[in-house]
């Protein structure tokens, strides 16, 4: 635990946090839709960051010791980094296969761009993460899309769809493990049965794990590329500690290849061009390797408390919305499909409840008649979003 540190001090740190304190941060999450409008979209956290990850960033501006740092990557980071997967996951990482990035959209634009061609098809999984949407387009390749379904209390990857909509010319598959925003951590046998499809289409797999560290008891996260050195030899795994410590504003990231093929392209490129993270981005990584997991089991515990809350509310409240428990992260995706509303559920909440949700329409066709709700923030907060929301249900 933290230094002096229980984990009921620290609940009763993040039950303190308020919004009138939220508002007057410069971050983007509270300060897009004004001081009257209680957010819970962009998927960062409320909480107070560790106190290790503090008193890393606060020693490097004591000692003014902003300059020039290792770059592309510290001996120390990388060296925690890999210790960190063998230690979570038991993936055992080559550390000369790991390279830094800024962040991991990043990762999911240039993997696109290097491993495939203009033209070629790259399958994803909506609903999905609106970056992987826009990597797609922008770059100009092909979207195949193989919709999660839902098969009774989660959401599932539609196999035999998967394996008639890939043809000769469809190259990459990119994973979200766990998935946003729906929150499955997908089992071992539905990885496995996904690995038996890319061996038998050849395809590249870009494997975005940056939330694997938020997954709640019951389930694991299993790295696509730990589940056999076949596998690994075609998967570029993009993570970050970005995610579960909530430091999204110090860009940080890692890309690992699993074999010299994959990587070789990356290496071609003029060596700044993507460029890596910045001195004070590598220090709270570090620190929430090293000394930052009894606050994430803390954090863990209190998302587990909310996601229950939630659930309650809409299971009591609104029967007809649609919610399956995320397995991990801290989104819960709503679907209103079989709600009669006036407009699309992302206005409606807005407008009628003064609480801004994500747009279910930005993660692909699924999303039509869905949102996504950001739990991580104070039961406070929190209650008083769930009750807006309902509020705008009666008005």
């Amino acid at each position: 635990m933290e230094a002096g540190s229980s984990v009921t001090d620290l609940h009763e740190t993040f039950d303190a946090v308020t919004s009138a304190e939220l508002h007057r941060s410069s971050r983007i999450k509270w300060q897009l839709y004004g001081p009257e409008v209680l957010p819970a979209w962009v998927a960062d956290m409320d909480f107070p960051v560790a106190d290790a990850i503090q008193h890393a960033i606060g020693g490097l501006i004591e000692r003014n010791d902003l300059g020039y740092h290792a770059v592309p990557l510290s001996p120390g980071l990388r060296e925690v980094f890999v210790s960190r997967m063998a230690e979570r996951f038991s993936w055992q990482v080559d550390p000369g296969n790991v390279r830094p990035l800024v962040n991991v959209v990043q990762g999911l634009d240039a993997s696109i761009l290097m491993h495939s061609k203009p033209g070629q098809g790259v399958v994803i999984q909506t609903p999905i993460y609106p970056p992987f949407l826009a990597a797609v387009e922008h770059s100009g390749r092909r979207l195949v899309d193989n919709p999660l379904v839902r098969a009774g209390d989660r959401f599932e990857i539609d196999f035999a769809r998967l394996a008639s909509s890939i043809d000769d010319d469809t190259r990459l598959f990119m994973l979200c493990n766990p998935h946003n925003p729906t929150g499955r951590a997908f089992d071992r046998t539905e990885l496995l049965q996904l690995g038996e499809i890319v061996v038998q289409h050849d395809l590249i797999v870009v494997s975005d794990e940056i939330h694997a560290d938020l997954v709640y008891p019951g389930h694991e996260h299993l790295p696509f590329a730990s589940l056999s050195p076949e596998l690994a030899e075609r998967t570029i795994t993009l993570t970050a500690a970005t995610k579960a410590f909530n430091i999204a504003g110090l860009p940080t990231a890692f890309a690992v290849f699993g074999s010299e093929e994959l990587k070789k392209p990356f290496r071609g490129l003029p060596p700044h061009v993507l460029g890596h993270g910045g001195i004070l981005g590598d220090g709270a990584a570090l620190a929430a390797w090293t000394d930052g997991q009894p606050w994430l089991d803390a954090v863990l515990t209190y998302l587990a408390e909310n996601r229950q809350r939630v659930v309650e509310f809409f299971a009591s409240r609104f029967p007809g919305v649609k919610l399956l428990p995320p397995d991990a992260t801290y989104l819960a995706w709503l679907d209103f499909q079989d709600v009669e509303l006036p407009c699309d559920p992302y206005q409606f909440f807005l407008e009628r409840g003064r609480v801004a949700l994500s747009s279910g329409r930005d993660f692909g066709p699924p999303g039509q008649s869905c949102v996504r709700l950001n739990y991580a923030t104070s039961k406070q907060i929190l209650d008083e979003i769930l009750e807006r929301m309902g509020e705008a249900f009666d008005t």
